[in-house]
């Protein structure tokens, strides 16, 4: 990590891709001296600066041959604005210090790409993916075409959140501690996400074990982490396809028994069911039809069904391969 920092971006009314991209180089450095001005007031000394969303270097997306030059974002027709060009460019410093391993660098630049700057990106350009591929729609009504944009465009993004950080224009409020303000609340955007990419990934590989290790249909977490995407994933491991419940510690306390699903994309049929006399029940009536002494309840779409103890769940999940 840097001891310093000197930025410059541009003054006037901030945007989510400059504030996100000050939170980002924010994070390479332990302090960073800020500074917001026009063209004409650009530091003569650049090379003790990085600056950004203006002046018209590999930072800046504001001119025809700056835009030529960036392209777009890889596999899309998104532009990129100051917050893309930044994390483009010193995505694995800005890791580094995150203290993101080294082998999951790659794929949490990619994702963190996907579901945050992309959408910064293509905001800052006034760029609608729905609008760019209605148009190879031939003969569509102008109407229809107004229609459809309209309702797939989401009112309040992040970006509508960070530019609500702008001082109204009644406020006296100093710009310059807005922009700040916008800043940290940005970095905290970054930070958990950053951490939720890195913790997704250690609980893919956590899930892969289980799976290894899964017996009989059943797979047993003994720490929760989110097994959903990763076991619907392996489509092609056997394993994987021949687990019908999920036995994990439930956040609330105790134990559950969650049943996989056939199909991620529909969350009513299972590979396996629980009995369907279970469902609905608690307590002491669900103890009584299943023979499990801890049980606490069934949910009334038979989807997951709650235990005390470990080895409850692992005797009800094992039931309920016998029904």
């Amino acid at each position: 990590m840097r001891t310093k920092l000197n930025l410059y971006t541009h003054d006037g009314l901030f945007h989510a891709d400059d504030v996100f991209a000050t939170a980002m180089l924010s994070l390479m450095a332990e302090e960073i001296n800020v500074v917001r001005g026009s063209d004409l007031e650009i530091p003569e000394d650049t090379a003790g600066w990085i600056i950004y969303d203006i002046g018209g270097g590999e930072l800046d997306h504001h001119t025809p041959e700056n835009k030529e030059n960036n392209g777009t974002h890889p596999g899309t027709n998104v532009p990129y604005a100051a917050c893309g060009l930044v994390w483009r460019k010193y995505y694995e410093e800005i890791l580094e210090a995150e203290d993101c391993p080294e082998q999951y660098m790659r794929t949490v630049f990619q994702r963190l790409e996907t579901s945050l700057v992309l959408g910064i990106d293509a905001e800052d350009n006034g760029y609608n993916p729905v609008s760019t591929e209605l148009e190879m729609i031939p003969n569509l009504q102008p109407e229809i075409r107004n229609s459809i944009i309209y309702s797939s465009r989401t009112s309040f993004t992040v970006s509508q959140v960070i530019k609500d950080f702008n001082p109204p224009w009644n406020s006296d409020m100093d710009p310059y501690d807005a922009f700040m303000d916008a800043v940290a609340f940005a970095k905290d955007i970054l930070i958990n996400r950053i951490d939720s990419i890195i913790s997704s990934l250690d609980g893919r590989d956590y899930v892969l074990r289980a799976i290894d290790y899964s017996a009989d249909h059943i797979m047993i977490l003994d720490e929760f982490a989110p097994w959903e995407g990763v076991l619907y994933s392996q489509r092609t491991n056997p394993k994987a396809q021949d687990i019908w419940y999920v036995i994990s510690p439930a956040l609330r306390g105790g134990w559950n028994v969650q049943c996989a699903l056939v199909s991620s994309n529909d969350r009513s049929v299972f590979r396996h069911p629980l009995p369907k006399e279970w469902y609905g029940l608690r307590y002491e009536e669900l103890q009584n039809i299943s023979g499990i002494k801890t049980a606490t309840f069934c949910h009334p779409s038979g989807f997951l069904a709650g235990t005390e103890t470990m080895e409850d769940a692992l005797a009800m999940a094992r039931l309920g391969c016998r029904r």
